[in-house]
């Protein structure tokens, strides 16, 4: 049997659609302007102190990838998957302040309910010479 070759780049070290650009607006704690992350379709390390938007990165790209009902927010952090919703995203959830009678917690966000959010992934396969770009507003 013969096999066929396919007509890909001489290397190969960027093979597949690779996150090329991410781009967030009003996601979570990234607020009020355009946040871009340029990754030029390499492979990057995300690190941060404890909340600096590590997950909320991670998460905005899962909210591009993966069908609404099967997205578990802030699996990255390990935390209860109550924690973090799209809602919370939106809105921009940052802490809990407990009432005056301190029975109760009541979440403060950066944004109130007519907010959107915006992200946008440009995926490129270099090999190939392609490019998608995926967004969704929320």
């Amino acid at each position: 049997m013969e096999q066929q070759l396919l007509d890909f780049s001489s290397d190969d070290a960027l093979a597949g659609f690779r996150l090329h650009t991410l781009e967030i607006f009003n996601w979570g704690t990234f607020h009020k302007q355009v946040w871009r992350l340029d990754l030029d379709s390499r492979n990057s390390l995300l690190t941060g102190d404890i909340g600096s938007g590590k997950s909320t990165l991670v998460d905005a790209v899962t909210t591009l990838l993966v069908p609404a009902h099967r997205v578990a927010y802030n699996k990255a952090a390990g935390a209860d998957t109550k924690e973090r919703s799209l809602r919370s995203y939106v809105m921009g959830y940052y802490k809990s302040e407990r009432s005056t009678t301190g029975h109760a917690a009541k979440s403060v966000s950066l944004r109130d309910h007519n907010s959107f959010s915006v992200i946008l992934g440009v995926f490129k396969n270099t090999g190939y010479l392609q490019e998608v770009t995926l967004a969704q507003v929320c």
